[in-house]
């Protein structure tokens, strides 16, 4: 058995295959707080929607198990990237092919010593401390981008492509439809309960923006500017 701190959580995995090599820099020798495991017939389940390597599917059937337990630890699973800068986390989710994690780098490239990848598929967000935090996690998309960390969420940008750069803050209730393509729902009735809640506040709480663009360093400027507190804008 393997566990690993993920989201502040340490979380026991009951592993048939070595996984080991997809959760570096999350393995931890602490008790823990809830264990998960795959049974072979989900792993067979999964290698008929996608062809990989035992090990590799059951490492994404994990991610699945887990996210089924989290809302009872006040956190769900998103789909999106996630960028650290200013010791906040600035969240972007797109439609598939957009360019979320393209939109990331953009923000590496113009603020290459001052931010850094949190997560490149599927962070969880967490309610900590009566803050809505992103956490890193080991599934982290094709090209391995992020870490270990837990920091507070500044703002959730959707983004779409577009013939010029533009962004607003927008209402919870304008984007939720897409919101909800982008989590992970649990099966469990009561769990299910508990992340509509939680998702709910998260949305009406973290600021919310709605973004048009082309990928241009501009593009990165105008998102952080305008979802970054802390920016000083230039004119």
């Amino acid at each position: 058995m393997i566990t690993i701190s993920v989201a502040g959580l340490n979380v026991g995995i009951d592993n048939q295959y070595d996984i080991l090599p997809y959760l570096k820099d999350f393995v931890t020798e602490t008790e823990p707080d809830f264990t998960v495991r795959v049974t072979p017939e989900e792993i067979a389940a999964e290698g008929r929607a996608a062809q990989h390597t035992p090990d590799y599917l059951e490492f994404i059937c994990i991610n699945r198990k887990i996210a089924e337990v989290l809302p009872a630890y006040n956190a769900f699973l998103f789909h999106g990237a996630a960028i650290l800068k200013d010791d906040l986390a600035f969240l972007f989710t797109a439609p598939s092919g957009t360019g979320k994690t393209t939109h990331c780098k953009l923000w590496s490239f113009v603020y290459r010593e001052t931010c850094e990848m949190l997560n490149g598929d599927k962070p969880i967000i967490r309610l900590i401390d009566g803050a809505f935090c992103a956490c890193g996690t080991p599934w982290r998309g094709k090209e391995g981008f992020g870490g270990n960390k837990i920091k507070k969420i500044a703002g959730i940008c959707l983004l779409n492509r577009g013939k010029e750069n533009q962004i607003r803050r927008v209402p919870a209730d304008e984007i939720l439809p897409f919101l909800m393509k982008q989590v992970y729902l649990p099966k469990n009735p009561v769990q299910l309960a508990a992340q509509l809640s939680l998702m709910d506040a998260c949305f009406r709480t973290v600021p919310l923006y709605s973004m048009e663009c082309f990928v241009t360093p501009g593009a990165a400027r105008l998102s952080h500017d305008t979802m970054n507190p802390n920016a000083t804008v230039q004119t």
